[in-house]
Formats: structure tokens, C-alpha cells, sequence
């Protein structure tokens, strides 16, 4: 219940909408209730939706990665809440901003002559 909360679905039949025509808000209640217990599809498929892992929506303790940087944990977020068009493009996009020598130059502190010789790029 928690999970389906904090990912947005207030209601067990928000969530059962959300999931299609193989779920309902009873089964759901069922889930929850530990009355019935889930299929690894049905695991899969709401761990997907919920943006969690199958730990998290097991009750297991979960120890998610921490970042130094806070930037690279918002950023981390920022990205699971993206549709799956949207995480390919700013994939596209990262991707072209890690190849482009005069970014890393900047970043590393070399010249962009260093960094195209030790990327092998010319």
C-alpha cells in the first residue's frame, strides 16, 4: 500500500486501472492484504509501474545506492519518472554529450587534443 501510494495511486482502483484489464481493485485488496499471493508476472508488471524494485515490493529491506553527488541523485529520479520514449532520448542526448571531447576537456581539465588521443577519436 505504501508503493502504490508514494508512485501516485491513491486508490486500489487507480492502480488496477492503471495495470489493465488482468487486474482488479479486489485482487489488489488481496495482494495487500496478504490474502493471495502475487506471480512473478504480476510482481514484474507492478514493480514496473510502481517504479520499484521486486525487494521493495516484497517488503524486503532495501538499501537503495547512494550517491555523493546530489546532483546525480536527482538526476537518478528525474530519470525513473520519464516514459520510455523520453529515457531514450535523454539516453541519445547523454550519449552525445559524453562524446563531444570539448565536454569532457572541460571536466577533466586536459586539452581536447589529450582527450580525442586517449579516445582514439580524431
Amino acid at each position: 500500500m505504501r508503493l502504490r501510494k508514494e508512485a501516485g495511486y491513491k486508490s486500489r482502483k487507480a492502480l488496477a486501472d492503471a495495470l489493465g484489464d488482468d487486474y482488479s481493485e479486489r485482487r489488489i485488496k488481496s495482494w495487500e492484504d496478504g490474502v493471495r499471493m502475487l506471480s512473478l508476472k504480476q510482481a514484474c508488471d507492478i514493480a514496473d509501474l510502481l517504479h520499484c524494485t521486486l525487494d521493495e515490493l516484497a517488503g524486503r529491506d532495501f538499501q537503495p545506492v547512494s550517491y555523493s553527488d546530489p546532483r546525480q541523485q536527482a538526476l537518478n529520479h528525474s530519470y525513473s519518472l520519464l516514459d520510455e520514449k523520453s529515457k531514450g532520448e535523454l539516453s541519445g542526448l547523454a550519449a552525445t554529450m559524453t562524446a563531444d571531447p570539448s565536454r569532457l576537456a572541460a571536466k577533466s581539465g586536459q586539452g581536447v587534443e589529450d582527450v580525442v588521443d586517449e579516445e582514439g577519436a580524431a
